[in-house]
């Protein structure tokens, strides 16, 4: 944390000269959250201050209907029996945990200071003298790429495969085949209706008007048509009539 707290606030800047005169404060959204957060942190470091620095403990105590199960440990002791040899102990374990973890730390802050304040070119000798070490711990132990290579690039696989299946089966033979299809089937369709259909009823009522032609002659809605229609029928039966009886025009007149 302190190599980034150095390489971020402390040291040379690595940031480009147009660019640094645009650096600012972050806004008071971000901020004061920021503060709350710290204050937060502050009295829950309090409220879980431990009793072997004299403290209440009272984090501990928060837990203490959940931790006092009877489960025995390794040794065969309840956890009841193992807190009271830890507090008759005066918890000397709890004071070498504390001293030891400080330790680490401050010698982390040390160090993050002498390698990237002080000299900083011993980060780049130890990297070149242990590149397999440097690899490892620069790359988190692969961890990340360990879970994308097991988890997150096989669901991308999936995703893929099931894409194409999307995209090529369902989608392609199933809603734009049967859309295909069904465009096929309406042209057949509106060919058969406008050339079959279509076909034989324009057909049946052309041979009407065909022979309605003659019949049509005839039935003008005119009456003085009718009446020599009728005239001219008469005139036809009665000259039938005469000529199938055998008188002539000249006997009819004597």
């Amino acid at each position: 944390m302190f190599r980034l707290v150095n390489m971020t606030f402390f040291g040379t800047s690595r940031v480009d000269h147009e660019v640094e005169h645009h650096i600012h404060e972050s806004p008071s959204s971000m901020t004061v959250p920021l503060m709350i957060l710290a204050v937060l942190s502050v009295i829950g470091g309090w409220i879980g201050w431990p009793e072997s620095l004299r403290g209440s403990d009272r984090f501990a105590q928060f837990l203490a209907p959940v931790m006092s199960s009877p489960i025995t440990n390794s040794g065969g002791e309840t956890a009841e029996a193992a807190g009271a040899a830890h507090a008759a102990s005066g918890g000397s374990t709890e004071y070498l945990l504390m001293l030891l973890s400080v330790a680490i730390a401050a010698t982390g802050i040390w160090l993050a200071y002498r390698w990237y304040i002080k000299q900083p070119e011993v980060p780049d000798k130890i990297a070149s003298n242990f590149g397999g070490l440097y690899r490892l711990l620069y790359n988190k132990y692969y961890v990340d790429q360990i879970y994308d290579a097991m988890f997150v690039n096989r669901i991308k696989d999936l995703a893929l495969t099931l894409g194409a299946f999307d995209l090529g089966v369902i989608n392609g033979l199933g809603v734009d085949g049967a859309g295909w299809l069904t465009r096929v089937t309406s042209r057949v369709s509106m060919a058969w209706d406008s050339w079959i259909v279509d076909g034989l009823v324009n057909l049946a009522a052309r041979v009407v008007w065909v022979l309605s032609y003659p019949v049509r002659m005839l039935q003008t809605g005119r009456v003085s048509r009718y009446a020599l229609f009728m005239l001219l029928g008469v005139l036809i039966f009665l000259g039938y009539y005469l000529h199938s009886s055998g008188i002539t025009l000249q006997n009819l007149l004597h």
